[in-house]
């Protein structure tokens, strides 16, 4: 069984723990004097800043795309943290300024995450210097700098990691559409040979039973019985020959493509995808077969790498002289769907065999691929 912790299911984990370690101090834990002074309630107001950090920090897990959203809410983070320090002479609040930090790294370029990083440090420092009493200041900005920077570097090397993760596993998923292709070329060159052999086969023996036929019918001096009996002997060889053909075609009564979407899905160690899979919804060419099979590993790796969906849902099913695949997840997305080329040429390629495809945000989230083609196409 394989476990896949995304990044921002490591940002949750990371933030309720420091959350949780700031609250043992803030609500139990013996607190040096105020920085404000004695007669302004500074344990009242630290304990709200804490409990709205939590609210703040759960609000941003709630809220899949918009970055700008997210962004915004870790920036009020950073803020109730600075505000959290500012509060006492003394206090490990400045840990938490890496949750807002692990956003940040996980949503801004490289340039913009430096300058974050420096402007937050920097009002660390101005806080430190402004409202506490420390005889090594930039020491205690400089600890937990370093921990941010920590913190920032690890979620930059997982979500490369996860990229890569999602290139590889869109890799394998080509090479084992490739390696389906390849078996249904096998089966349809089977096809072909079953085809010949019939009409070898059944051609011949039709014809050597026609003219004894003839035979019969216009010479009156022929042994008929011995006639008879070979017409009667090439009969049940010509139907025992049919019927072994008919046995393999029916093997071969189409070609299947539910093994295939099951094993370009493997690779994927998220999201999970549940399919429902028809036993009459084939196609008769490999062209077709081919624009299905692309058109599932576009929807998935789009599902995996844009969409952070959780779970895909792909159904293949047969209406009429229609085979159609639906492909469903349950990421993040609103509002109208900008076609990139993948789904563009996916819409070609579908369209030049007579099909086509329709896309959109289904419900509130998640994203919906519609795909059909005809059952023969010629």
């Amino acid at each position: 069984m394989r476990l896949a912790i995304s990044p921002q299911s490591a940002i949750a984990v990371a933030g309720f723990v420091a959350w949780a370690a700031i609250g043992l101090e803030l609500w139990s834990g013996p607190l040096a004097a105020t920085a404000l002074g004695a007669p302004f309630p500074v344990h009242g107001l630290s304990r709200s800043l804490h409990a709205l950090f939590l609210l703040v920090f759960l609000a941003s897990l709630g809220i899949r795309g918009h970055d700008a959203v997210q962004l915004a809410l870790a920036a009020a983070l950073s803020a109730i943290t600075l505000a959290l320090v500012a509060l006492y002479r003394y206090n490990s609040a400045a840990a938490l300024l890496i949750v807002p930090m692990l956003t940040f790294a996980r949503l801004l370029s490289i340039q913009r995450l430096a300058v974050v990083y420096v402007v937050l440090n920097a009002l660390l420092l101005t806080i430190v210097l402004m409202f506490r009493q420390m005889d090594a200041p930039l020491t205690y900005v400089g600890l937990h700098a370093s921990l941010q920077l920590f913190a920032v570097m690890v979620a930059r090397f997982a979500q490369k990691a996860e990229q890569a993760r999602d290139m590889l596993a869109s890799a394998h998923a080509e090479l084992l559409t490739t390696r389906g292709m390849l078996a249904e070329s096998a089966r349809h060159q089977e096809r072909l040979r079953l085809s010949r052999e019939l009409h070898d086969v059944a051609g011949h023996k039709l014809t050597a039973l026609r003219l004894n036929l003839a035979a019969i019918t216009h010479n009156r001096h022929l042994d008929q019985v011995a006639t008879v009996a070979l017409c009667s002997r090439l009969t049940e060889e010509l139907l025992d020959d049919l019927r072994g053909m008919v046995h393999q075609l029916r093997l071969h009564d189409g070609l299947d493509l539910g093994a295939t979407l099951r094993r370009l899905a493997e690779p994927f160690p998220r999201p999970r995808v549940l399919f429902d899979i028809a036993d009459d919804a084939r196609v008769a060419r490999l062209d077709q077969a081919e624009a299905l099979l692309r058109t599932f590993q576009e929807g998935l790796t789009n599902a995996a790498r844009h969409s952070d969906a959780t779970q895909v849902w792909a159904t293949l099913s047969r209406d009429g002289d229609q085979v159609r695949l639906m492909i469903r997840d349950d990421g993040r997305g609103r509002g109208p769907v900008q076609a990139g080329h993948g789904l563009n040429g996916m819409r070609e390629r579908l369209q030049a065999l007579g099909g086509d495809l329709e896309f959109q945000h289904s419900g509130d989230a998640g994203f919906q691929l519609r795909a059909w083609l005809p059952v023969a196409w010629s």
